[in-house]
């Protein structure tokens, strides 16, 4: 299992730009290798090397075929949806926390990686702890925890 590191090291690493096609870190082997879970036949399951949860059971589910957002995925991409989502229940439920939290960013804004993900994050989000992850993701808050538009 590779180290995990924390959200400034990631930023550190990548600066502001987006990882594309040419050097997306979810279709090299040699990026995942470490770091894979699971595969399924469309879908595979990785460790989040770079955590908002700063825990080492954050899960991403990364479909195996480069798509840049949900809507390029293909039918039997999404008819494998449900597969990803029982592994991920089995998978936390082994835990000592059984909540777990899932996320998706469906637009490009502030994301480094385009190839389409979803974050699954153990325990529950609420509070500081939610604030902090949104924060960290450049979303700005007010004092009571909104995001502004």
């Amino acid at each position: 299992m590779s180290r995990i590191g924390t959200r400034q090291e990631y930023h550190d690493q990548i600066g502001n730009g987006v990882m594309g096609r040419e050097d997306c870190p979810f279709c090299n082997p040699e990026d995942t290798k470490n770091t894979l879970i699971h595969t399924l036949e469309y879908w595979k399951i990785i460790l989040n090397k770079y955590p908002y949860s700063w825990q080492e059971n954050h899960l991403m589910a990364v479909p195996i075929r480069h798509a840049q957002f949900v809507w390029e995925l293909k039918s039997e991409e999404f008819a494998e949806l449900p597969e990803v989502h029982s592994f991920m229940k089995t998978f936390y439920e082994g835990l000592w926390e059984k909540d777990y939290f899932s996320a998706t960013r469906e637009t490009m804004w502030n994301r480094s990686v385009e190839h389409y993900h979803m974050h699954f994050i153990p325990g529950k989000l609420q509070g500081k702890y939610l604030r902090c992850m949104l924060e960290n993701q450049g979303y700005p808050i007010d004092a009571e925890v909104k995001i502004q538009k």
